[in-house]
């Protein structure tokens, strides 16, 4: 066949297709050497397009570092894998597959584009910066695994819900170097105040009650209750308070276990006795004694009431309680 020029060659026709098996004259030099003497050689379509793609098995060649063009790019559907289902982001690419066709769509590092995407378990390693954007949706529970923390800069952090917010945990501690504030109502079934509860007014509701301390010797220790009672049998002089804080309220109960007819004698003082309660002026006379505390009469009761101001204790006393005969 005489030599043509490419613009003298017929066309394939409108009714035909392009087949892998075209052939197309190439130039070749003598061992891929890359320089001539050049020979006019054949090549099949699916040749140029098997290099174009992948270079040659000598690991040379092209291969295109740009795929581009007007139409979408397809996975034949013959042979192509789903692996949009499992994939994790590091043993399948970030490429995603319509899997309908096959068809390739952009990847955002995301494995398939859902409408929601089951990211499953992470493991970071570097702070999660969210850029002043919100987390919401979340399930039942934002657990902290090895002590964790809620952090911030800012002026405040807010908890708000428009129910309840519950904390459930053994102890919980509010380590603040100022003040708590509650704007609410405060319930508590079971609570250890340590420290000074002030307000406006302080409104107890429901029944309200305080620690009650059987007392084995003659010291009455006001940090550890504010109630106190003893069952004595001979003169106790004195019963001494101590650790009394300005301000507090002590009630001490004391029986005389002896017969209707041994009175038995007591006094109370506070601290190495230089501060001792004072009484009412007609107690000094009432009473057998120098000390101005009435006396326990025998199988009754008496109920004493100290209220500390300052440095000073003033008591009051209500003598002579028994059961009522039956």
């Amino acid at each position: 066949m005489a030599n043509k020029k490419i613009s003298q060659l017929v066309g394939i026709g409108t009714g035909n297709t392009v087949s892998g098996a075209f052939l197309f004259p190439v130039g070749a030099a003598p061992g891929n050497a890359g320089s001539g003497p050049y020979t006019t050689n054949k090549i099949t379509a699916n040749e140029l397009a098997s290099y174009v793609f992948s270079g040659d098995a000598a690991g040379n060649g092209f291969p295109a570092s740009v795929l581009s063009g007007r139409n979408n790019v397809y996975f034949n559907n013959s042979n192509w894998v789903d692996t949009t289902a499992a994939a994790d982001g590091t043993n399948y690419a970030y490429l995603m597959v319509k899997a309908s066709n096959g068809l390739l769509t952009t990847g955002s590092g995301i494995a398939r584009p859902v409408g929601g995407d089951n990211l499953g378990n992470h493991t970071a390693t570097q702070t999660l910066d969210m850029s002043d954007e919100i987390i919401s949706n979340v399930g039942s529970q934002i657990r902290f695994q090895d002590g964790g923390n809620i952090g911030s800069s800012a002026a405040s952090i807010v908890l708000d819900h428009p129910t309840k917010i519950e904390i459930n945990s053994p102890e919980v501690e509010l380590n603040s170097s100022t003040d708590v504030d509650i704007n609410a109502s405060l319930t508590a079934r079971s609570a250890n105040f340590e420290g000074t509860i002030t307000g406006d007014a302080l409104e107890i509701e429901g029944p309200a009650s305080m620690k009650v301390n059987p007392l084995s010797d003659a010291n009455i220790d006001c940090d550890v209750a504010n109630f106190h009672y003893r069952t004595i049998s001979a003169d106790l002089t004195p019963f001494n308070l101590v650790n009394v804080t300005p301000g507090q309220t002590i009630t001490v109960a004391v029986k005389n276990s002896n017969a209707a007819t041994t009175s038995i004698q007591t006094s109370f003082q506070s601290g190495n006795g230089s501060n001792k309660v004072q009484w009412d002026e007609a107690n000094f006379s009432l009473y057998d004694n120098t000390s101005g505390c009435p006396g326990v009469t025998g199988s009754r009761s008496n109920v004493y009431t100290f209220i500390s101001l300052g440095d000073q204790l003033f008591g009051s006393a209500v003598t002579g309680l028994q059961v009522p005969p039956p």
